[in-house]
């Protein structure tokens, strides 16, 4: 462990490297006890939510304004309440996603017939009806020069040698974290911009595919952490993969204690404290304090303190409305 590695994020805050060994126990725990990942989107409602909010956000991220309800009108119920472009930003998103989610774990690595279709599938709708100035089609190349404030992008020429080489880095992990080496693939490829259009919506995608290949949930970088991605983005164009790592992973873990673990753990089922605060009225560290005090009752299980909703249901029981605790 280097010592950037070490260095703490922040005062009180984990280390790096803290916070993706507790996400690695997250991610056990949902693989050896919780049955792991499910795949089908459509067979799966847990996984479906995390579907549309990543739906929601990674469009939101590139300025389409519809709200979650909105989006989850549309493609649960086929009801839509937006402009046409943006319904159809959000339709070939959607199409994208559950491709991504499907597929990811046919494949070893990113082929480029693969970074084409997942193009495809998320631009074709909207681009029939709004194509870009160039003309160019969902899933091809980009054929022009393109102008992104603070990146030297590739050139055309450019495209399929740097594009070959990074399909053919992206299955070899050369020892780094499944999370770092998908992050670092994800910065690179917007660095190339293969695509005229959409190169932001892709990338979320192919890290998404990266991810469920490694096994981990999708991550879902969230609107309101947008200034944050993008800088870290930025430091990732100039070799500093961390904080980009570090936005991948609190993505996941959200991902893991908002939806899968709850969703898939019973009354009675251990979770991490951050699963039950996801789910319930206290936060992380209230929760923690309730366990310290022995008022809450609780398993450490390496990095992680485990309890249950039947746990902190008892404890609830146990405390009147005043906060006090209650007793004959």
């Amino acid at each position: 462990m280097n010592n950037a590695q070490r260095r703490k994020t922040g005062p009180g805050r984990p280390t790096f490297s803290d916070i993706l060994q507790t996400l690695d126990e997250e991610v056990e725990l949902l693989r050896a006890s919780l049955g792991g990942l499910p795949r089908a989107v459509e067979a799966d409602q847990i996984l479906r939510s995390i579907w549309i909010d990543d739906v929601h956000h990674s469009t939101a991220i590139e300025g389409n304004t519809m709200t979650r309800a909105q989006v989850e009108d549309l493609v649960e119920k086929r009801q839509a309440s937006a402009t046409l472009v943006e319904v159809l930003e959000v339709e070939g998103y959607a199409r994208a996603a559950d491709w991504v989610y499907r597929r990811a774990k046919d494949y070893d690595g990113v082929p480029l017939d693969v970074l084409s279709e997942i193009h495809r599938r998320a631009m074709e709708l909207v681009w029939a009806v709004e194509p870009p100035p160039t003309n160019d089609q969902a899933g091809r190349w980009r054929r022009s020069g393109v102008s992104v404030r603070g990146l030297n992008v590739a050139l055309p020429v450019s495209i399929v040698p740097d594009l070959q080489l990074w399909s053919k880095s992206t299955m070899e992990p050369r020892g780094k974290h499944p999370l770092e080496h998908a992050a670092i693939h994800h910065a690179e490829l917007e660095r190339i911009h293969p695509f005229v259009d959409g190169n932001g919506r892709v990338g979320r995608l192919v890290l998404n595919f990266m991810l469920l290949q490694a096994g981990y949930p999708p991550a879902v970088i969230q609107v309101d952490q947008r200034q944050r991605y993008l800088r870290a983005l930025r430091s990732a164009d100039g070799g500093n993969w961390r904080p980009l790592t570090e936005v991948v992973a609190r993505a996941v873990s959200g991902a893991l204690n908002r939806f899968l673990i709850p969703g898939l753990a019973g009354e009675a089922r251990l979770v991490p404290l951050s699963s039950l605060a996801a789910q319930g009225p206290y936060s992380s560290a209230y929760l923690r304090q309730l366990a310290l005090a022995g008022r809450l009752r609780t398993i450490r299980e390496g990095r992680l303190w485990l309890s249950s909703r039947a746990w902190l249901n008892d404890y609830i029981a146990t405390r009147d409305p005043r906060g006090t605790r209650g007793g004959t």
